[in-house]
């Protein structure tokens, strides 16, 4: 023995501290309360769980018995926060949990709704079927009733046609007769409007290029009018500037001025004839056109005539 005490000796040589009735969560616990547990400050203090504990380890008695007590309680009040956020998180997870039952049970009751309002749809359209399918049946018995009837209709038309089929083969001889006429009298028509539309189309193009001819040397005419007017204005221009310094020059311009109008009124005359000339050369075109027309129309009326005795 050397005389000092170790921790092992201390702990071997105190008698265990006996726990009061319900073990230390009943010494410091309080009966809980329904509802989600509070959480305590102090045991989520960032200072740890002996920062506000009353209990301070006395560095000057390690070895003692209340030291170990104190170490137990400690212990057990870790374990018992331990616990308590255990529980909480149970606790939470069982509100979520109850939640979603919630929301599983509103959803199955909005569906249960839903499939009683389709179930009372279908009942309804069953119920419409029902009706139309009586509906059915009393046309169905009046098809029937109508059907005989056909029947007997055209059991009668059928005697009708035996009765009137040698007729018809008569009437079928006559127009088949007429129709060989008339397909004569057709080709020699066709012919005949063929030849007088050549006619026409040859006379109407030579029209249309006598027209564009007069149309072309209307237009050069204008074209020198107009180059004749500016050449004579410029001349007009520059005689007036000399006309100052040279009377020679005056006469001359005088005598220029005579046969130049001379010459514009032939030009406008000319002009004045090819713009009459040209309405008078368009209205004959208007003629033959009308022409060409009414004798298309006559053919168009003896080829309609023709369908109609085919048909």
């Amino acid at each position: 023995m050397t005389g000092l005490w170790s921790r092992e000796d201390v702990l071997n040589s105190s008698p265990s501290p006996t726990p009061p009735a319900g073990g230390y969560l009943q010494m410091h616990s309080s009966p809980r309360a329904p509802g989600p547990s509070p959480i305590d400050s102090a045991s989520v203090s960032p200072e740890g769980p002996q920062a506000n504990s009353p209990w301070r380890t006395n560095p000057h008695s390690q070895n003692s018995k209340t030291s170990q007590f104190i170490d137990k309680l400690q212990a057990e009040n870790d374990r018992l926060r331990r616990d308590l956020r255990a529980e909480k998180l149970a606790r939470e997870e069982d509100l979520r949990r109850l939640g979603a039952a919630k929301a599983k049970a509103e959803d199955s009751r909005t569906e249960y709704q839903h499939l009683q309002v389709l179930a009372d749809t279908n009942a309804r359209a069953l119920e419409r079927k029902d009706r139309k399918v009586d509906d059915l049946k009393a046309s169905l018995d009046a098809e029937t009733q109508r059907r005989i009837a056909a029947e007997q209709r055209e059991a009668e038309m059928s005697r009708i046609l035996d009765e009137t089929k040698s007729e018809t083969q008569r009437e079928l001889a006559k127009a088949i007769s007429l129709q060989q006429q008339a397909e004569t009298h057709a080709d020699a028509a066709r012919e005949g409007f063929k030849r007088i539309q050549d006619g026409y189309e040859r006379k109407i193009r030579q029209m249309a290029k006598e027209l564009d001819d007069l149309k072309r040397q209307q237009v050069e005419d204008a074209h020198k009018i107009r180059k004749q007017a500016i050449v004579s204005e410029q001349l007009a221009q520059e005689c007036a500037r000399i006309s100052k310094a040279e009377d020679s020059m005056r006469d001359l311009l005088a005598t220029y001025k005579k046969e130049h109008e001379k010459g514009l009124d032939g030009l406008v005359s000319e002009a004045e004839r090819l713009r009459l000339a040209v309405p008078a050369k368009e209205a004959a075109a208007e003629q033959l056109c009308d022409k060409l027309k009414e004798t298309s129309d006559k053919m168009n009326w003896v080829m309609s005539l023709q369908k109609t005795k085919d048909s």
